[in-house]
């Protein structure tokens, strides 16, 4: 089945299909959006597409809460995944420079990142979406490790990071806001205002950030040895109407902007090049969500995300542009079963990509029609989670996918879990119809992976071991046809096999919290028996927060092993240690003063070969939350 969907004639029965609902009055549903605070495990939506108590996943899951996320400061969304488990980054340059994030040493296209549910796609051909998002507006961040096409379709290959954003009080009006200062001229302020009531829900956000920074490239001459200035400005809103119980309606709407330059790359050799670049981001999306009877809950959303950018530079005066717009059609269904035998999912989807601009061949279309069905389930001390998925692309046709978990509680204190499942990755719209570069008969990249999990956990504490084997196929890369490689196309030609293993430790001890992670990973070129690039054996973190009156003081610790930058086994990236500091000093119950030193003993240390990274950082800044 092929259609065109016109952008709001599809939202339009997002809006009617709640109305003949509105006499229920049956209970609603949980909150897919809460996660509850303090010693309650977190409610976690992304792992199963339903709200479900973190302590009852048989996935590999991490949330980053909003004390988290505050503490961040001056930072950007790649320094706050670059320590979480499972995590690596790389990046060209300085904080704000472009950066590429590897889930269990997956590519960095290889991992689907969500906004509210929305996806959103890089304009990057081998980037992340993440690293121009601002954190101004975000409640809280999940992370799934391991491959979920079968709930999101492709490009789950190393799993899913959903960015859920703020929403609106539920008692009246409130305003926050934040503005700090730090080392590089780098600025950073937002303000928000919640409101509602018993049957409205409203937020509004905006945000700035801006940086001198620093050079991207190392030993850079005339523009290249200038700092690499930045800057990114937006904003977002959310509406939610309850018109009954168990009934909402609802729109968000989130858009940034900005400049930033970056290193030529001495092309030409003396560096004479100013380069840069602008962009635009936009994700917005309308919903309607209802309880139909007791045991039947029906979510309808049609969202859009859009990207652009136009690099300039002396090659280029005029800039060569780039843009995509995903837009998704969804009706997912949440069908509870009888006594303990868990919830029924069925879903279907829509998605058209759309790209335009100099760099693409005609501008490139895909469009995309899903169906996926799972059940999630317990009975005794065993739990299960069994899902499939079947797409069909305009592009490459049919994609089926499947997973299956399964949960074992060993004891009160200890649960066993394991899982099977396939994933894929599409080609993207660049790598299909770039010009001269472009091959329209890409095949998506596939992926088997299966993995085992033991989770201890008592009181405030947590601990779990996960091993993985993830095997991947057809994976796209660019293939020279001549010696100096300017004329060649992307070809689906490569395999890997990323193995690894993941230790994890949460625990609260009176004043005290205790974030711990260990990560060893083998992430090998199966073609050459290589080690990919910028990927390191072994990484640690470590970070202590300690509570008492009117103070929260944290230190932070990472420590990454030796990498090569290419898997040409040529240049080596020596292994650092990094030991970061936090502070905050609440004045009163609204206004706090808080403040962050990063890299405190200036290491020297490289994310990419060639580009330079910052030395030690200073951030200092005010925070007014109401309460």
């Amino acid at each position: 089945m092929r259609f065109h969907l016109r952008p709001w004639a599809a939202a339009l029965p997002v809006v009617l299909s709640a109305f003949p609902l509105y006499a229920q009055t049956t209970p609603d549903a949980p909150d897919d959006q809460a996660a509850p605070q303090g010693t309650l495990p977190p409610v976690v939506v992304t792992a199963t597409r339903q709200a479900e108590r973190a302590d009852a996943l048989l996935s590999d899951v991490t949330v980053i809460d909003q004390a988290e996320i505050q503490r961040n400061l001056g930072g950007t969304v790649a320094d706050l995944l670059m320590r979480q488990p499972g995590i690596q980054v790389s990046r060209s340059g300085g904080p704000f420079a472009a950066a590429n994030i590897y889930l269990r040493g997956a590519n960095s296209d290889q991992t689907l990142v969500l906004v509210d549910g929305v996806p959103v796609t890089s304009l990057d051909p081998s980037g992340s979406a993440l690293p121009g998002m601002s954190l101004a507006d975000v409640d809280h961040i999940e992370i799934v490790r391991g491959p979920a096409s079968t709930l999101y379709g492709a490009n789950a290959i190393g799993g899913v990071i959903q960015v859920f954003t703020k929403k609106g009080a539920q008692d009246g009006v409130h305003v926050d806001a934040f503005a700090g200062y730090g080392t590089h001229a780098t600025t950073q302020s937002n303000v928000g205002l919640s409101a509602g009531g018993q049957q409205w829900r409203l937020r509004v956000d905006g945000f700035y950030t801006g940086a001198k920074s620093i050079p991207a490239q190392a030993g850079g001459t005339n523009h290249d040895a200038l700092a690499d200035p930045y800057r990114n400005s937006g904003g977002s809103m959310s509406f939610a109407l309850l018109p009954a119980t168990g009934h909402e309606l609802g729109f968000s709407y989130r858009e940034n902007s900005g400049l930033t330059h970056y290193s030529s790359g001495n092309v030409p050799p003396d560096g004479t090049f100013d380069d840069r670049m602008t962009y635009r981001n936009a994700v917005w999306q309308v919903y309607a969500k209802d309880r139909i009877t007791s045991f039947w809950r029906s979510t309808l959303r049609y969202g859009e995300s859009s990207g652009s950018e136009t690099s300039i530079d002396d090659y280029s005066p005029a800039g060569s542009t780039l843009a995509v717009t995903i837009r998704q059609l969804g009706w997912q269904n949440d069908l509870d079963l009888p006594a303990r035998w868990g919830r029924l999912l069925v879903a279907f989807e829509h998605q058209q990509q759309q790209g335009s601009g100099d760099q693409l061949t005609g501008g490139g279309n895909m469009d995309n029609n899903s169906a996926l069905a799972g059940w999630t389930g317990s009975l005794g001390a065993q739990s299960w989670q069994l899902n499939a998925r079947y797409d069909d692309n305009s592009v490459y046709s049919g994609k089926a996918t499947y997973s299956a978990a399964y949960g074992y509680q060993i004891a009160p204190e200890w649960r066993a879990r394991a899982s099977y499942g396939t994933a894929f990755k599409a080609p993207t719209l660049y790598q299909l119809y770039a010009p001269y570069y472009g091959n329209a008969a890409l095949q998506p990249e596939t992926s088997t992976n299966r993995e085992i999990g033991l989770t201890w956990e008592r009181g405030g504490q947590s601990a779990s071991a996960t091993w993985y084997l993830n095997r991947v196929n057809h994976m796209i890369d660019w293939v020279c046809s001549s010696a100096d490689c300017y004329v060649g196309a992307y070809q689906n030609v490569d395999r890997a096999r990323l193995q690894g293993v993941t230790l994890a430790y949460d625990g609260r001890f009176g004043q005290w919290s205790v974030h711990a992670a260990y990560d060893w990973l083998q992430a090998i070129d199966a073609n050459t028996g290589l080690l990919l690039g910028r990927r390191a054996r072994n990484k640690a973190t470590l970070a202590l927060t300690r509570h008492w009156d009117a103070w929260t003081v944290g230190v932070e610790g990472q420590a990454v092993g030796t990498r090569y930058d290419t898997n040409a086994d040529a240049a080596r990236l020596g292994g650092y240690g990094l030991i970061n500091l936090t502070a905050r000093y609440a004045v009163n119950h609204t206004l706090a003063i808080e403040g962050r030193i990063d890299n405190l003993f200036n290491k020297h240390y490289e994310l990419a070969q060639g580009y330079n990274t910052p030395g030690v950082m200073v951030f200092i800044g005010a925070r007014y939350t109401p309460q």
